[in-house]
């Protein structure tokens, strides 16, 4: 009997410290995307600093549709609409979504040329979901900080990418479903509406 505790009491440890090993790689991984996408958005910050306010948003499109899951939000954020809608208003919603997504955080992204980020705290929360909890902050003082929450998971690829930001708390992807739903409950699941008004919108 005693063998057969021993036995399972080993098979418990195996799988335990595997699967904190998979929990700390996966914080590791996920706090490396973000410091990387910061990285590069110091540097686009400060090397298009002095283009037109189109060019800069062009670019760091560029840079954002890198790191986010743009099929997961165009999901989260349209409901069970996302099944009535065409392959052609698929699409177009994705197109019309990210520009969005860049208008909420371009902001904060390009202030990073004058400004600093500073990582806080990660944390594994149910089974895929990793937060990375951060500040953009003024070395100065002279402006208050920005607290960011990054929500992210893994894809098949077993890359991390962000499924949502949490702006002073205020979530993109929720604060956008609340608008989205809200046109298309109101018009029958009509996405051409939908995406005349976001395009009226930007």
């Amino acid at each position: 009997m005693s063998k057969f505790l021993n036995y399972t009491l080993l098979i418990f440890l195996f799988f335990y410290v595997n699967i904190a090993k998979s929990f700390s790689d996966n914080l590791k991984m996920s706090e490396a995307t973000i410091q990387q996408m910061i990285i590069e958005a110091q540097k686009h910050a400060i090397s298009t600093i002095k283009l037109e306010p189109d060019e800069r948003s062009k670019k760091i499109t560029l840079l954002i549709k890198k790191y986010i899951n743009l099929d997961f939000m165009c999901k989260a954020t349209t409901g069970t609409f996302w099944k009535k809608a065409s392959e052609t208003q698929r699409e177009k919603y994705k197109t019309a979504l990210l520009n969005q997504i860049v208008l909420a955080i371009e902001e904060h992204l390009n202030t990073l040329a004058t400004l600093s980020y500073k990582p806080t705290k990660s944390e594994k929360r149910g089974k895929k979901l990793i937060y990375v909890r951060g500040i953009i902050e003024d070395p100065n003082k002279k402006k208050p900080n920005v607290n960011l929450l990054w929500k992210l998971a893994a894809n098949k690829n077993g890359s991390f990418l962000i499924l949502d930001l949490e702006i002073e708390g205020i979530s993109l992807v929720s604060s956008q479903k609340a608008e989205t739903v809200s046109v298309l409950r109101k018009n029958r699941g009509d996405f051409d509406i939908l995406l005349m008004k976001m395009s009226k919108d930007k």
